[in-house]
């Protein structure tokens, strides 16, 4: 029994020579392991900190989301890390790529923020502005009217007209032209400036304004229109062109005979009626100014305009008391001053 102790203690002091494991002390072990123990959490504690991982990262991720939701269903894939990227750099979010990406997508207009929306969206939705005179105005209001309502045109129809300095508005037109043989002298001027001076009055028509053109001597001569001369084309750019064909084929003769001209003008029923004449004789008598009137009833404004030679009169000129009659203005021009020296 002892023998075999003593062979069973020699084995062991051979086995603990030969293990270096069981030479290291326990407290070194023990220091190992807990300094094993504190790297780790270190490194847990630095990875939390960048960000990288953990619920941090979900928060700031759908807050990126959340600013790019927009009606577009066309982005990349990619565009989501964006915001990643921006919170990564920055510890703050930034206000303005923001709002650059909303303005990009333009969301629907919100109602509670007027003015922002009036700012990313421009004009802002269609609707008619306040003016200032209008019972509706709001005098603290900001806004603004855009060139394009400050140069609304004026109602259709309904355009200024300008004959020989006589002006007036409407939407029928008559030109009541005296084409007499003395429309010829002194060497063509009244005929010729006439002329010039009708082409100029219907350029200035608009498209929804209609118009007649009348040339009388003892009898009388309207345009014709589709081959009809009882109706008021409107002054599209073919009629215009029309009209200044028949214009130019008119030559003056004969003589001279106011009233028929004038009543045919009427049974247009225009808005305005503009009468030239250079024939002092005749004169429109009482009967015909008020036949004239009566056939009017205040409807037509009359404008009168004379053609002579010298200096006008107005005493018992039964071309001013025309247009005093009807609502109109009477001129007078001398042709001595439309002659072209040369």
């Amino acid at each position: 029994m002892p023998a075999a102790l003593t062979e069973l203690e020699q084995r062991t002091s051979r086995w603990q020579k030969n293990s270096p494991l069981l030479v290291v002390p326990s407290w070194a072990a023990s220091l190992a392991i807990h300094s094993l123990i504190l790297l780790i959490l270190i490194s847990s504690l630095n990875r939390c900190d960048s960000g990288q991982t953990g619920g941090d990262e979900g928060e700031l991720r759908s807050v990126g989301i959340y600013v790019k939701q927009s009606p577009n269903a066309d982005q990349p894939e990619d565009a989501d890390q964006e915001p990643q990227e921006t919170l990564e750099n920055q510890p703050t979010p930034l206000a303005q790529p923001q709002v650059t990406e909303v303005m990009d997508q333009k969301p629907p207009v919100d109602p509670q923020l007027p003015e922002l929306n009036t700012k990313l969206l421009g004009a802002g939705p269609v609707q008619s502005p306040n003016l200032p005179n209008s019972p509706n105005s709001d005098p603290t209001s900001d806004l603004v009217m855009s060139p394009a309502a400050a140069l609304a045109p004026p109602v259709m129809g309904s355009g200024k007209v300008n004959f020989f300095d006589a002006v007036d508005s409407g939407k029928r037109f008559v030109f009541v032209m005296d084409c007499s043989g003395s429309m010829a002298a002194p060497q063509g001027a009244p005929i010729r400036k006439a002329r010039s001076e009708l082409i100029a009055s219907l350029s200035g028509l608009n498209h929804h304004q209609q118009f007649q053109i009348i040339f009388y001597n003892t009898t009388t001569r309207a345009m014709k229109h589709r081959g009809n001369d009882s109706e008021m084309p409107y002054a599209s750019d073919i009629n215009r062109t029309l009209a200044r064909q028949f214009i130019q084929s008119v030559e003056p003769d004969g003589g001279t005979d106011h009233l028929p001209a004038l009543k045919r003008a009427l049974s247009f029923h225009p808005d305005v009626i503009f009468f030239l004449t250079d024939a002092k004789h005749p004169q429109l008598s009482s009967a015909d100014l008020n036949e004239i009137r009566r056939l009017n009833a205040g409807k037509a404004k009359i404008h009168c305009i004379e053609f002579g030679e010298g200096f006008p009169v107005k005493e018992g000129n039964s071309l001013d008391k025309l247009a005093r009659q009807n609502r109109g203005s009477y001129r007078y021009y001398n042709v001595r001053k439309f002659i072209i020296k040369r």
